[in-house]
């Protein structure tokens, strides 16, 4: 083990790979959903991949995503207007684009309602949907307090997530995430033994948010400069796959639409944990055109996480069309992946990017005319579009 920092930025975008590989488990899993609703629906039976766990793709992104806040936010910690800087960020970041897919999942559902096909949703669980707030949109149950669309549990998350970090980003970047830490591992146990009786807290203190704090934690070992041996690093690869590979229901019921305790963390948590680490604390070659292609799907990752429904809806309907038979089941459920990937590239291109761009180029010029200091994006940073994912 050393302290070098040399390939900085380069062990960084292997973290955009890796969400790429996050986001991709993600669409897989559900592409295999869909293909498997229409076998059932037939009369027949779709055996979908189950060697690895793809749910996984989310605590994958958890763990990512709690290294990039610390990462990205280095200048911030301890800086005159860190905190507004950091909300700043996240915010142009992550709100946009749900409150696009969240717009346009109302007007399907509107459609299906004057179809006499869906019941349109409340306005409870549309404010509080678009606000982050864990409600039970979907009936669930208030233990499943999914949002209209059922994707944003993981930003509801994740915002839970962007607040804590605010209310510490004023201290210096170890206390910080001390506090940070402290406050999620010492939340989750208590919140475990007592039990809240509001429903947000239940949820926002579950064990998964450990994997925000330990993906902070790995970020501090990084930015020491710590370097792995390449053998160690392959090491906790292997293990973080094997753990994977052990089945969540020795643990604990994963049966419900959503699950976010111990055993998922013990398992799912621990796997992404090791695997992120990996990827991050040694230099890996991502000179290859291979490796340039899929950073580029680590750029739209976010884009294609809360598309992707809609791009399968596309391909739901194309199937009420033309009778498919088993044979081309797999088939149906790669191209459905690639549709997907390529229409979330071309929307990041097209759309989400600019319109990044766009908020951050407004927003700095209305903080300088007010005369409050601005502190500069990072440039080099290849990890500003962290988010979670399903």
């Amino acid at each position: 083990m050393s302290n070098v920092k040399q390939g900085e930025s380069e062990r960084v975008l292997a973290l955009v790979v890796l969400r790429a590989v996050a986001a991709s488990l993600i669409v897989f899993l559900h592409a295999q959903e869909l293909v498997r609703l229409y076998a059932e629906a037939h009369g027949r039976t779709f055996s979908p991949f189950k060697m690895l766990p793809l749910g996984a793709g989310v605590d994958l992104f958890f763990v990512i995503s709690g290294f990039v806040i610390v990462y990205a936010s280095r200048k911030l910690f301890a800086a005159p207007g860190g905190r507004a800087e950091f909300l700043r960020r996240r915010l142009i970041r992550i709100v946009p684009l749900y409150w696009m897919a969240l717009t346009l999942r109302l007007i399907v559902l509107a459609v299906g309602a004057a179809m006499g096909a869906k019941d349109f949703p409340g306005a409870a669980a549309i404010v509080t949907s678009y606000l982050f707030i864990p409600y039970d949109s979907l009936g669930f149950t208030a233990e499943y307090p999914f949002p209209i669309l059922d994707l944003g549990w993981t930003l509801n998350y994740e915002m839970f997530f962007y607040l804590l970090f605010a209310v510490f980003v004023p201290l210096p970047r170890e206390r910080a995430v001390a506090m940070i830490v402290g406050c999620l591992a010492g939340g989750v146990v208590l919140a475990t033994i007592f039990q809240p009786d509001l429903l947000q807290l239940r949820f926002w203190l579950r064990p998964i948010t450990w994997e925000f704090a330990f993906g902070a934690l790995i970020a501090l070992i990084f930015v020491r400069g710590i370097v792995l041996p390449p053998m160690v690093r392959a090491a906790m690869i292997a293990a973080g796959l094997a753990i994977w590979l052990v089945p969540i229901s020795w643990l604990g019921d994963n049966t419900g639409p959503g699950f976010y305790g111990w055993s998922r963390l013990c398992i799912w948590g621990t796997g992404a944990v090791l695997i992120a680490a990996a990827a991050v604390l040694g230099p890996t070659s991502l000179r290859s055109t291979w490796s340039k292609v899929i950073s580029l799907l680590g750029d739209s990752s976010y884009a294609l996480y809360l598309l992707h429904p809609f791009v399968f809806l596309l391909v739901k309907a194309a199937l009420a069309i033309v009778p498919l038979p088993p044979v081309l089941y797999w088939p149906v459920v790669l191209a459905a992946c690639g549709l997907a990937v390529v229409a979330a590239a071309l929307f990041h291109s097209i759309v989400e990017r600019p319109l990044i761009l766009l908020l951050r180029e407004i927003t700095n010029r209305s903080r300088l005319l007010s005369g409050e200091k601005v502190i500069a994006d990072e440039k080099a940073v290849p990890l500003q579009g962290a988010s979670g994912s399903p």
